[in-house]
């Protein structure tokens, strides 16, 4: 993921990357976060990424922990944006890399949105 990261930095019509640390994805930490326009990725217990959104972020990580959309997502960070536009564009962006670094499969509940 650091190598995605690094490509996006250097390839990009938005700002870089600037994700936060890992946290527990529960809702008690959900709930602290801002809900600036951002993406998000869920991640298991290794941060091996099983979804990749974007939106208002807290809303929207509470939705999936409410739908419980992502039952096997332990992990989650974030990375704030100036408005919805840049969220969408870096979203779109995280997941046509994402696909290239791997044989043009999507995150695991990526692909059951599809």
């Amino acid at each position: 993921m650091k190598i995605l990261l690094a490509e996006l930095a250097n390839n990009t019509l938005v700002t870089p990357m600037g994700w936060s640390d890992w946290w527990n994805y529960k809702t008690s930490m959900v709930s602290h976060d801002r809900d600036d326009f951002g993406v998000y990725e869920l991640a298991d217990e290794d941060e091996k990424t099983l979804y990749i959104g974007s939106g208002k972020v807290r809303t929207r990580l509470l939705e999936h922990l409410s739908n419980n959309d992502c039952p096997l997502a332990t992990r989650y960070r974030i990375d704030c944006c100036k408005a919805e536009v840049e969220s969408s564009i870096k979203e779109k962006q995280l997941l046509e890399a994402y696909k290239a670094m791997r044989n043009e499969r999507l995150p695991l509940y990526n692909e059951k949105n599809v």
